[in-house]
């Protein structure tokens, strides 16, 4: 009967979806074709400049003779806002067929495709697929049929119509749909006049696996936060992608994914660890026409199957809700095994919890012998609520064994969460060197803890400890190779050890605090207040007293406490916080490596709004001279930080390409203009992120990464502010911190989502039926892809497992030749095809290729 009325309510959903024959038919009517005459890359940056010079290129484009008889979107007057029709008929007609090949139409020239008619042919290669079938969804996901949404989501599902990157339609947009006209239908696009290179989906949460693998029928789940990408061989290339998910904590629990199959099955729910394996070639040629990146898909799945806790052990089943003694997730328990998070999961034994950003780091990729000694994706569990009272261990790093895929919980960076992590040059062959970024202990209901650490420790001025939330400077952890936490050999299979993650150092930026100092006694936030380009703050950084010995312990007893003490061995010196050795400040979010031969740097990130640039100097000496002495790690190392934007207004340093405007409230006066008295904000030179809350300012960097281009050094900025009016992209002119008065700029790359936003307030959701309410974005998530697909001739340069090759061709690749990958998450994105495959909330994977010309 189950199956019966499944059938019958999966033929009125394909009916009644709309008025073609499937899904398939409905997404290709209303797909928006690249631009391949005048742009060969796609129609955003050609079509932002037709909207600079007041032209409607938008509807010329589709009365050319290219799109004749083609079913697709209309532009004209109010009259036909909401309409489809055949341009050149009177009415659309579901049967109408493009009047040549689409295949071979969208391929463009040939030239673009290696010059060769073979590979002109095809757009690349993709898996095996398998078909899903309904009964298997609905047993698995437990899909409710007397809910529409899910209804409609399982007659998409069951008709192959969401396969992984089968999505074709985008979530961001350029404008907002009141302000151009555009159309606000649930499953379509808005404006993608992307003013500054385009954007195309790559996969989209809700969309599930069809490859005949042994994960056929995962959904992929959201949403999409960290990210990295690697050569799994020369024909393929593995985007991994994690999901920022709360699980018990919040109101959704992902499907929870089996791990340790062969040792006590253990499941999680939360946050998802996922790959997707592209056609190397196809991914290359991706930008060149409209077709689906299903096409090119070979492969998807989890990570890690095999999963390690800080303890070593093997995670196991959970204990019902008794202590697990051994094999416990101690991200949830305290050291014993007791259950210590706010809530059970329903369907799983352990929750991983909000994996926020991510690097994925090759090996040696720094140079023969220097780096890490295995390919290893860093991941990290961010914040978490546990129950009030509670003693607890905190949430860690995790270093994924790419090869063998394992995942080991690391302890020796402290176990205070994290927000990134990321390698950096070691400049020494055994060393390991990383830049450590996040919270210090966000930890809903610490109370048992501080009271623990109090009643345990006692700090030199007689003081209590403070909760250690955002009280911390820049941080890096310096690890030996091959050393257990004791300093003795490890075994060779150690993977932990050979990658130096059981015996290290966790050092803070330390400077000179008296007025007489670079910053005149000022902490991070308030030094970086007005404060330009250029400005520099030369510093040390040290190491604390504590270190990882490889026991499990509860977080009163971590290191995470120690930068509210003074600098050891520098009476001079103070731990450069960002609001004092007591007081909380903002958050140190992401940071990025720079990867120039024979830098040891870092750019490092704010919710403030502002960034610079760290340089460790000198540290082949200064690990050449520890090692010489048997100290293993030096007492200190030169360092200099440089400021790129302060917390200053930017609007003058905003490129928005003829793009960015914000939907207007005038009534409500939601978002006033600061500059003109009576009328709200018109574009996204300002924030507002929240009502009469408009900033001139960054608000809340959140993602920042680095891309390393020919020109020079770029940055790509995504804010996390809530902005009701849509969250905002930019990617930066060449990156430079000469103090000669002149700022950096931030061209405008896109926006997405808001709570007065037109089409979010419409219920519009990518994939239809995703939305229920309106709500806020976020984009997530930055990897440059040119170093894996830059070609010499018609032969790519580089091959698979060589990191360090990588590096290099990325610095050889000009800043528009690049390929981007881009994350994006849509929280209100939270039922319908997301909420029936439980992936949580809504998001976006797409390729980027930036263009800055006018």
């Amino acid at each position: 009967m189950k199956l019966l009325l499944a059938s019958a309510i999966l033929a009125l959903a394909s009916a009644n979806s709309n008025e073609y024959a499937d899904e398939g038919a409905f997404q290709l009517a209303n797909e928006q074709p690249l631009d391949r005459d005048n742009h060969v890359q796609g129609w955003g940056s050609a079509h932002s400049k037709a909207m600079k010079s007041g032209k409607d290129a938008k509807a010329e484009k589709y009365t050319t003779p290219e799109y004749e008889g083609k079913a697709t979107k209309v532009f004209g007057g109010k009259g036909a806002k909401g309409a489809y029709a055949s341009v050149g008929s009177a009415a659309h007609d579901a049967s109408v067929e493009p009047a040549e090949d689409v295949a071979a139409q969208s391929l463009g020239a040939p030239e673009l495709f290696d010059g060769s008619s073979a590979a002109a042919a095809t757009r690349g290669v993709s898996c095996a697929k398998k078909a899903l079938s309904a009964e298997y969804l609905l047993d698995r996901y437990d899909v409710n049929m007397t809910i529409p949404g899910h209804a409609r989501a399982l007659g998409m599902a069951a008709n192959g119509n969401l396969g992984i990157g089968s999505t074709t339609q985008l979530i961001p947009e350029a404008n907002d749909a009141s302000r151009v006209d555009e159309l606000v239908v649930d499953g379509i696009s808005g404006d993608t006049r992307f003013p500054h290179g385009d954007l195309k989906a790559l996969f989209t949460t809700g969309e599930l696996n069809m490859c005949d693998n042994e994960f056929h029928g995962d959904s992929y789940t959201g949403v999409p936060d960290g990210m990295g990408a690697y050569l799994v061989d020369d024909s393929t290339l593995r985007v991994v992608v994690q999901s920022e998910s709360y699980g018990p904590v919040t109101r959704y629990e992902t499907w929870p994914y089996p791990t340790n199959k062969d040792s006590g099955l253990a499941t999680f729910t939360g946050s998802h660890v996922q790959y997707t394996d592209f056609d190397r070639l196809g991914l290359s040629n991706f930008m060149h026409h409209d077709g689906p990146a299903s096409d090119i898909v070979k492969g998807f799945g989890q990570v890690a199957k095999t999963y390690y806790n800080l303890a070593g052990d093997r995670v196991g089943p959970r204990n019902g809700e008794d202590a697990t003694p051994s094999g416990a997730h101690y991200s949830n328990t305290d050291a014993d095994g007791n259950w210590a998070l706010v809530k059970f999961p329903k369907k799983a034994d352990w929750n991983m919890q909000s994996l926020c950003s991510s690097h994925l780091e090759e090996k040696h990729q720094w140079g023969p012998g220097i780096g890490l000694e295995d390919d290893m994706y860093i991941t990290n569990e961010e914040w978490i609520t546990y129950a009030p009272g509670s003693s607890f261990v905190g949430i860690s790093m995790h270093a994924m064994d790419l090869a063998n895929a394992v995942d080991y919980a690391v302890g020796s960076v402290t176990v205070s969460g994290w927000e990134k992590i990321v390698e950096l040059n070691p400049a020494h062959t055994d060393y390991v060197v990383l830049s450590l970024s996040g919270y210090n202990g966000a930890y809903n209901n610490p109370e048992g803890e501080i009271d623990g650490r109090n009643a345990e420790y006692s700090k030199p001025d007689g003081t209590d400890y403070v909760d250690p939330k955002n009280v911390c400077p820049a941080r890096i952890y310096i690890g030996m190779k091959g050393k257990m936490e004791d300093g003795s050999d490890a075994p060779a299979d150690d993977f932990l050890a050979r990658n130096g993650l059981r015996y290290g150092k966790v050092y803070g930026y330390a400077i000179d605090m008296s007025e007489s100092g670079p910053t005149e006694g000022l902490f991070r936030d308030a030094f970086h207040k007005s404060r330009n380009n250029g400005a520099k703050v030369e510093g040390k950084f040290v190491p604390i007293d504590w270190q990882w010995d490889g026991t499990v312990k509860n977080f009163r007893h971590d290191g995470a406490w120690e930068f509210q003490l003074p600098v050891p061995g520098f009476d001079d010196l103070t731990w450069w916080n960002s609001g004092s050795l007591t007081e909380s400040g903002s958050k140190t979010e992401h940071n990025s490596p720079d990867t120039r031969e024979g830098m040891t740097a870092f750019i490092q990130g704010s919710t403030a709004g502002y960034f610079g640039h760290y340089y460790v100097n000198g540290i082949t000496e200064a690990l050449d001279a520890a090692m010489a002495s048997g100290d293993d790690f030096p007492a200190s190392l030169d360092s200099d930080y440089y400021v790129y934007q302060g917390e200053n207004d930017i609007t003058g340093q905003i490129d928005l390409g003829g793009a960015g405007l914000y939907a207007q409230d005038p009534e409500n006066n939601y978002c006033p203009s600061p500059v003109a008295e009576g009328e709200q904000i018109n574009d996204a030179t300002f924030n507002c992120d929240k009502p009469g809350s408009v900033k001139s300012t960054f608000e809340d960097i959140d993602g920042l990464e680095v891309v390393a281009a020919s020109e020079g050094l770029f940055v790509v900025i995504q804010e996390d502010s809530g902005s009701d009016v849509g969250e905002r992209m930019f990617i930066s002119s060449v990156l430079e911190h000469e103090d000669d008065g002149e700022e950096l700029t931030y061209y405008f790359m896109a926006m997405s989502g808001g709570v007065i936003n037109t089409r979010m307030m419409a219920g519009v959701g990518i994939p239809a039926t995703a939305s229920e309410e309106s709500g806020g974005h976020e984009f997530s998530g930055v990897i440059d892809l040119s170093g894996m697909l830059k070609k010499d001739s018609s032969n790519f340069s580089i091959s698979a497992g060589d990191g360090h090759a990588k590096r290099q061709a990325e610095l050889e690749v000009p800043i528009e030749d690049k390929l981007i990958v881009i994350g994006l998450q849509a929280h209100n994105y939270h039922s319908g095809v997301v909420e029936a495959f439980e992936a949580d909330r809504g998001g976006q994977v797409l390729l980027y290729k930036p263009d800055f010309s006018e």
